[in-house]
């Protein structure tokens, strides 16, 4: 679920960000940045949480993904695939390798243009709080969270803007993208449905063969899930905390 996508991608994050020797501040930031990376292959879902999260942006983005993923079904499935009606939209495109690269290049390459780092921060904090926020309805009013959201997400946006010093490469970016996003395609790994691993190679007569973990799980209340995405929280801060003070080598 999103949440758990959320956790895990914000555990990635700062594990880049410990391997490549950031400094506290950063590290931080990959972390963050891998919590709404690892919810970009759900865009292709606009009903689903993340994308609804913040509303006709998102919305817009997740229609145009699952068009996008249904054409690339329809041009690249096996005759054998073809024989099924299957629509090709969520769990397809977006939650294949290649997209995962795509999303991280695309984000590098964004984050080397002026103010671009900041738009990429920006983004993926808010794509990753407002969908975790969403789903906490104890919170308050849908409106409140959404601005909440924005109001987190800029402000570390901003940061990246006005305090040049902590700017982060635009390799590194793009890595934390590709790393948040992958771990999203490897959760999904673990569930029933499966996740399209060769594509676009053919793996027994299909494009997009569904792998699974010999160990799947239903997602939604399951004990599985909830030891994943509490591990995955509580392990990021105190990776980041042993680990992540060492400075970066000069």
């Amino acid at each position: 679920m999103g949440t758990s996508h959320a956790a895990t991608g914000v555990l990635a994050g700062a594990a880049v960000g410990v391997l490549v020797q950031t400094d506290p501040l950063s590290t931080l930031i990959c972390a963050l940045i891998g919590g709404g990376a690892a919810l970009l292959p759900d865009l292709d879902e606009p009903g689903s949480t993340v994308g609804r999260s913040l509303g006709q942006v998102t919305e817009l983005t997740s229609q145009k993904l699952r068009e996008a993923s249904k054409a690339a079904y329809r041009r690249t499935a096996t005759e054998v695939e073809l024989r099924k009606a299957q629509s090709g939209g969520h769990r397809h495109l977006t939650h294949t390798i290649p997209a995962c690269l795509a999303f991280g290049v695309l984000a590098g390459v964004v984050a080397l243009i002026p103010l671009g780092l900041g738009l990429v921060v920006f983004a993926m904090v808010a794509l990753g709080l407002g969908t975790v926020l969403r789903s906490i309805k104890k919170l308050g009013p849908l409106k409140k969270r959404k601005r909440a959201t924005l109001v987190v997400a800029g402000f570390f946006g901003l940061s990246m803007m006005i305090v040049p010093d902590q700017a982060l490469p635009f390799w590194l970016v793009g890595v934390v993208v590709f790393a948040g996003a992958l771990v999203h395609v490897l959760g999904d790994w673990l569930t029933r449905s499966g996740v399209p691993l060769a594509w676009p190679f053919v793996h027994r007569g299909k494009r997009w063969w569904m792998f699974r973990s010999p160990v799947a799980f239903h997602t939604g209340n399951s004990p599985v899930e909830d030891a994943i995405r509490v591990g995955a929280l509580i392990f990021a801060p105190i990776m980041m905390v042993l680990w992540g003070a060492t400075p970066p080598p000069m």
